[in-house]
């Protein structure tokens, strides 16, 4: 007798991959008349192990079915095989994408950060190791990464948890700091002196040093968010803690070992094909005059990209084609489960041509100056398609501005009550939430949100900054 992991009654199964994240995870989706009607995840996936996150479900059960996803066409009557091309990629992109947008053109945009070497280790490794140092959030990104590092703390790992928020994995640490983002790499150039004199007077770093020097097996693993403020130091620093201290390093989050560039400056291009949702990332200043130019935006959702781009398609979600990803965990082959002749990829758009193209290795990527208060603009537990989805977006409904309460005090204001703060970009109104598991002087937002999602009109990352999670804070008021 085959036993099968669904209770329900299917016709058959059929197999895939998601790449909602970096994890890649193996599932089985189970078929009645044509529609999903489960989904679980594979039992020899080699890192979910069976496990298929409530995010991964969406993406394959709900969102490609759903009442939101874009399914009209504004036909495209321009030639873009002689224009100036710039196109802006996103995590969804498959291999074949990218490698037929960077054999167009060297203009490769995106939101993702490049970063050409994101593990020393293969995640599997982690439950031997006996020191993890996490500055992350795994839960709010790459999902079955938590679950390798509690199994390393179950196995009598030392966890400590580091950053500018607490968050679930804070509070299964042994130790936790916070630290204000504009002493985060301080934080880092403590460790290596923790390291090389034998002590440090900060407790945590002290004890970090100290058990990573007499157990012989530690870990660091950090979110792209960090590495954005300052990417050839943070990257610097982990290559010195590998090569002077045999610490191994994962890099997580929104990564891509393609070398992208920033968002800023695609608007200069003459036709921009984007690929997802660009427009949530760009100034006010810039949307004006980036909506009149030949934007071709293909979409799963009817998002803000659409309604402001001149041409738009719908665009296969990965259930629907047959592909290859390459994340910063593992590399995947999958099959299509679903036709869809009615959606497009970016191999529809771009034709194969071989212009020789040559790629800056080291991309230019901004640094930041952080002083003072700052605000941080972070992955939360409901990322942007999230928001499309009915069962995601319950659990997070609501965007607010998360601050401690010495700061709320400073300005007299309460739960609820509305903030507006200022950048060099714009400025949001957003009401607060006192909560402590933000350091001082910092303000917390989520990225997930904008003002064209079906359910709640938020503010988007691009109101407030572009190619930062962290900006610092020109003025803040209670409204």
């Amino acid at each position: 007798m085959i036993e099968h992991l669904s209770s329900k009654n299917f016709d058959k199964e059929l197999i895939g991959h998601c790449i909602g994240c970096n994890c890649g995870c193996k599932f089985i989706a189970y078929i009645k008349d044509n529609q999903i009607i489960d989904v679980t995840g594979h039992p020899s996936d080699r890192l979910g192990m069976g496990s298929f996150c409530t995010k991964g479900i969406a993406l394959v059960q709900e969102l490609p079915f759903s009442e939101f996803r874009l399914k009209e066409s504004k036909a495209i009557d321009i030639d873009v095989i002689d224009k100036d091309v710039g196109i802006y990629v996103d995590r969804f992109c498959t291999e074949e994408e990218l490698q037929r947008a960077f054999s167009f053109t060297e203009n490769i945009y995106s939101n993702m950060l490049y970063v050409e070497k994101p593990k020393t280790i293969e995640i599997e490794h982690i439950p031997n190791k006996k020191v993890i140092l996490n500055i992350s959030e795994p839960s709010y990104y790459d999902l079955m990464l938590s679950r390798w590092i509690i199994d390393a703390k179950q196995k009598g790992a030392k966890l400590f948890s580091a950053g500018a928020i607490y968050t679930n994995m804070s509070f299964k640490a042994n130790y936790k700091k916070l630290i204000p983002p504009s002493e985060f790499l301080s934080f880092l150039e403590n460790i290596i002196n923790a390291f090389e004199k034998g002590y440090h007077e900060d407790e945590f770093i002290n004890k970090f040093s100290l058990f990573s020097t007499k157990l012989s097996d530690a870990l660091i693993i950090i979110e792209d968010i960090y590495i954005r403020i300052n990417r050839d130091f943070v990257l610097g620093f982990l290559k010195y803690m590998k090569e002077k201290h045999n610490i191994d390093y994962i890099i997580t989050g929104n990564i891509t070992h393609w070398p992208v560039r920033g968002i800023e400056g695609i608007d200069k291009h003459e036709v921009i094909i984007n690929l997802g949702d660009m427009f949530r990332y760009i100034p006010d200043g810039k949307l004006d005059s980036l909506s009149k130019k030949d934007v071709i935006t293909i979409s799963h959702m009817a998002n803000m990209s659409v309604n402001l781009s001149r041409y738009y398609l719908p665009r296969k979600f990965f259930i629907e084609m047959d592909f290859t990803k390459k994340t910063a965990f593992l590399e995947v082959d999958s099959k299509k489960l679903f036709e869809n002749e009615n959606a497009y990829t970016l191999l529809d758009i771009i034709p194969q041509v071989d212009k020789n193209i040559s790629h800056d290795k080291s991309p230019k990527q901004e640094t930041i100056t952080l002083k003072g208060y700052t605000l941080f603009i972070g992955h939360s537990v409901v990322d942007e398609i999230g928001h499309y989805s009915r069962w995601l977006h319950e659990i997070e409904p609501n965007q607010y501005v998360y601050i401690n309460k010495t700061l709320a005090d400073s300005v007299d204001i309460t739960d609820g009550e509305l903030l507006e703060i200022t950048t060099e970009y714009g400025k949001a109104v957003l009401r607060v939430k006192i909560s402590a598991n933000i350091p001082e002087h910092t303000f917390f937002i989520s990225d997930g949100f904008d003002e064209y999602q079906p359910f709640y009109e938020g503010v988007r990352p691009g109101v407030l900054a572009i190619d930062k999670s962290f900006i610092p804070v020109l003025r803040y008021r209670k409204v």
